[in-house]
Order: C-alpha cells, then sequence, then structure tokens
C-alpha cells in the first residue's frame, strides 16, 4: 500500500520546540513599534499599519503609499537592516510508484530544516529616494551530482526608487522611478508574488523535475513570475488621487552595469533576454473607502529569451503576457479580510528551429510553433486579532497540448518514465487552505495543505506507472521569524 501518512507527530514536536527556544531566547523579539523590517523602526509603527493582518507581504491602504512614496515616510534610521530566517518541513501523501529509490525520489520528506536566512536593508535615503534591498541564503538551492543539496546566497529583490508628491484641494499624484530586478516587485497591489506559499521558501522533499518542491512539480506559471532577480528594470509610474494608477518600465538582463542586481546567480543560470527592450505596463483603478479597499487592474509584458542560455545567440522564444486582476480588503479590528484574483494569457512563439524537425540542433523541442500558457489564481485570508488566520487558494494551469514541451520519455524512447508527464499538456489544479498563528508580530507558525485535483493533464495515471494527482497531495509546516 502506498505510504500516505500526513505530517509527522515528531516533526510538530520539533518545531514547536524550536518556536518556544527561539521566542525564550529573544532572538525573535522586538517591542511592538520596531516590528519587521526596516519601516517599522523608520515609521514608528506596527507591522498591522502596512501589512493586512500583520500579513506579509499583502500591503494595506498605508502600505502602498509608503512603497508609492519611494518608502521616505517617517525618519531615516542609523542601521537601515533587518533579518529574517524561516524554518520549514513538509510529507507528501505518497512516494510510490516512483524509480524505486524513495531516499533519491524524496529526499527531505517528513524532515525539519533550517531553509532560508534574509538580510534587508533599506528604508529612506533622502527626503525623495529610499531603497527595499534583500539577500537571501537558501540552504536548498541546489541538488549536487551525489543527491546531496547545497546552499548558496544570492541578490533578492531589490527596489531603489525616487518619488515626488504634489499635493492641493484638487488634486493629489505621486509620480516616482524605480530601478529594479522583477518586474513584480514594483507591484503595489503584490499581484506577482507566489500563489503556493505564504513563506518566501520552503523544504523540497521531492526532485523528479530537477528542482525540489514543495511537491512534485509545481503548475506551469507564465515568463512573468519566473524571472526572478535576472532582469535589471527602469520604471515609471504615476498615482493620482489615490485612484488611477500607471506604470510604464523596460527589462533587460542584469548583466554588465546592472550586475549589482543578481549577484550570487551563476550565469549558466541566467536566461538571456534578448536585446535591451522587454517592455511591462501595469494601468489600475483603486478605490479606498471606510474599512474597505477595493482595486481592478491589467498589466502585459513582451520579451525575447534565447533558448540555449546563457549563450547570447541563436533561436529565441517569444513571450506576450497579458493579465487582469483584482483585489478587496477590508481591515476594521479585530478583523482583517483579503481576497485576491489574477489571470494571466501567456503567448509563446518560437524560432523556427526549435520546432522545426529539419534542423538537427533543436529536434525534439516543441512540437507546434507556438503555444498558449493560462495560469488563475484566486485566494482568500481572513484573520483574528492580527494572531488567528485562515486561508484558502486555488490555481490552475491549463495551455496547449505539445507532445515535445511536455514530454513523457526525455530520452525519445517513447516509454512512459516516473514522475513524467503521459497527456502532453501542462493542465494541473491544486486547491491550498492554510491555518497560521502569530504569537508575534513577528513571528509566524503555520501549516499548509496541498490538495491536486488535476496533475499533468489528469487526475489518475498521470505519468503512464500508475502515480495520481492525489499523491502529489503534501502537507507543509512553516515556523517564520523576524527583526
Amino acid at each position: 500500500m502506498p505510504n500516505r501518512s500526513l505530517f509527522p507527530i515528531h516533526l510538530l514536536r520539533r518545531c514547536l520546540l524550536l518556536l518556544i527556544t527561539l521566542i525564550g531566547s529573544g532572538l525573535l523579539f522586538t517591542p511592538s513599534s520596531q516590528a519587521i523590517p526596516v519601516y517599522a523602526r523608520q515609521t514608528g509603527q506596527n507591522c498591522l499599519a502596512c501589512h493586512a493582518g500583520g500579513q506579509f507581504p499583502e500591503l494595506t491602504p498605508y502600505g502602498r503609499m509608503f512603497k508609492l512614496t519611494g518608502y521616505t515616510m517617517g525618519s531615516r534610521t542609523e542601521v537601515p537592516l533587518a533579518v529574517m530566517a524561516v524554518a520549514s518541513g513538509s510529507t507528501v501523501a505518497s512516494k510510490t510508484p516512483g524509480t524505486g529509490d524513495t531516499n533519491a525520489d524524496f529526499p527531505q520528506n517528513g524532515l525539519l530544516h533550517f531553509t532560508t536566512a534574509s538580510i534587508f536593508a533599506g528604508g529612506k535615503i533622502t527626503d525623495n529616494v529610499g531603497m527595499f534591498g534583500q539577500w537571501t541564503y537558501n540552504a536548498y538551492a541546489q541538488q549536487e551530482a551525489d543527491g546531496h543539496w547545497a546552499g548558496h546566497s544570492t541578490s533578492d529583490q531589490f527596489d531603489l526608487r525616487y518619488a515626488d508628491r504634489f499635493a492641493n484641494e484638487r488634486r493629489d499624484l505621486i509620480v516616482g522611478g524605480s530601478i529594479n530586478n522583477n518586474p513584480g516587485v514594483t507591484d503595489v497591489w503584490n499581484t506577482f508574488n507566489s500563489a503556493f506559499a505564504s513563506v518566501p521558501s520552503y523544504v523540497p522533499v521531492s526532485n523528479p523535475g530537477g528542482n525540489g518542491g514543495p511537491f512534485a512539480g509545481v503548475p506551469a506559471t507564465p515568463i512573468l513570475m519566473q524571472l526572478g532577480p535576472v532582469a535589471a528594470g527602469i520604471n515609471a509610474y504615476a498615482f493620482l488621487n489615490q485612484t488611477w494608477y500607471l506604470e510604464l518600465g523596460n527589462y533587460q538582463t542584469s548583466n554588465g552595469i546592472f550586475s549589482f542586481l543578481s549577484q550570487g546567480i551563476p550565469d549558466s543560470d541566467m536566461p538571456k533576454l534578448k536585446g535591451n527592450f522587454s517592455p511591462y505596463w501595469r494601468v489600475a483603478y483603486n478605490r479606498d473607502w471606510g474599512a474597505n479597499s477595493a482595486m481592478v487592474g491589467l498589466f502585459g509584458f513582451d520579451t525575447s529569451i534565447y533558448y540555449n542560455s546563457p549563450a547570447t545567440a541563436g533561436p529565441v522564444t517569444r513571450y506576450r503576457d497579458l493579465g487582469i486582476d483584482a483585489q478587496y480588503q477590508y481591515i476594521l479590528d479585530p478583523h482583517a479580510f483579503s481576497a485576491q484574483f489574477s489571470y494571466v494569457r501567456e503567448n509563446q512563439h518560437y524560432d523556427n528551429p526549435l520546432w522545426n524537425a529539419n534542423d538537427p540542433n533543436y529536434t525534439g523541442s516543441y512540437s507546434n510553433s507556438s503555444n498558449q500558457l493560462n495560469f488563475l489564481r484566486i485566494k482568500g485570508t481572513y484573520s483574528y486579532l492580527a494572531k488567528y488566520g485562515v486561508s484558502l487558494a486555488y490555481a490552475a494551469s491549463t495551455g496547449t497540448p505539445d507532445a515535445l514541451a511536455y514530454n513523457n520519455s526525455p530520452d525519445g524512447s517513447g516509454n512512459p518514465v516516473p514522475f513524467g508527464n503521459a497527456n502532453a499538456t501542462p493542465n494541473t489544479r491544486v486547491w491550498i487552505p492554510e491555518a497560521f498563528y502569530m504569537p508575534m508580530q513577528n513571528v509566524r507558525v503555520g501549516v499548509q495543505y496541498y490538495k491536486f485535483t488535476q496533475y499533468s493533464g489528469s487526475s489518475s495515471n498521470y505519468d503512464g506507472n500508475g502515480r495520481n494527482a492525489s499523491d502529489n497531495n503534501t502537507v507543509f509546516f512553516y515556523l517564520w521569524g523576524a527583526f
């Protein structure tokens, strides 16, 4: 019988012991006016002022204004630094069928680990200039040939802003510019944050896809959500009467004079954007009234990436992302509720050598000259007293069938492989309920459950070896703290 045990009791006990130890030692304790990370010390506010119900990274109207005005509200701090750490563990519903070596298939299953730590630097530099910078150490950054996981530290999110505000009895206009390393970093509604985790990292329980994860792979996502800190952007934005928001930006590979934005990321791991023109745009309508806030928006991103990156020559894949999103918040102590919706349609076009079988150098890349990928995310969160909370998220990927892009047999033999894709499609659907507790505003402990109703195009036998979508169901436990 497959092993379908849920989260081990011994792991829960170890996490609780770690929480008690951290709190008791004072490593994570700071007074309420000194909350995470740097900005609370700068403004004299606690976490709840900027984050809905204390939930990082969801911003309140005040938090959005703080970011749009260039992180300059309040007084500049003498030591503009903060730190964050995450410990977590996870267990998958079933470890069979697989390769037959469950230690290799699920090397970290059921174990508690320290996973990431980050250093933040930022806040007010001048009256018009401020910054958000993050450097992160990931203890499970990559898996070596011998199966061991190796840690690595790299640049994370970076956002250097100039902003000015022009206000009178008739008009309130904020204008600004940003140098950043990710199209999603500038978004004050956080549409492009991870659809799957409330914390920024996790323990890999399985690695059949070669990159770990809290389960055996994740739904495919548009390039807009994948780039990470490898794209250097210069953006300009305007926010009129706290209602209309417009942003225009342009991205290129973060090398050369922009290499500081991607420090620590090996050149071989950096997808190379073609040329110096990859436009990003966003428009949104926002309304705040009483304890309520609502937004509806449109956004888009166009880029071309060399297929054989890190080389900067050869055929490219052209990505065209177009999305719509919305958010609603109700914040009135002791209650906080938020809901988000986003939908992205991505069109992918491939240069002729990538899909034309007449070119022997690229045979087996794609069956079609173009494909489409659709990504839907819906999430609702409720917290009480900024201590107790629950959330429910749903994410789904659908797309064009492509027997080569979603190949069940990478060696070309035609035989099914463990954890493969027998349906030649990215279609995956997952529900993610979560419960969390915040004993203080800069410590959070939570548990999530990833329930798959479809995986790689099927609910059953998706790999041709008898593995079902539900076999990837995962319990994920985390402990997060910052000061």
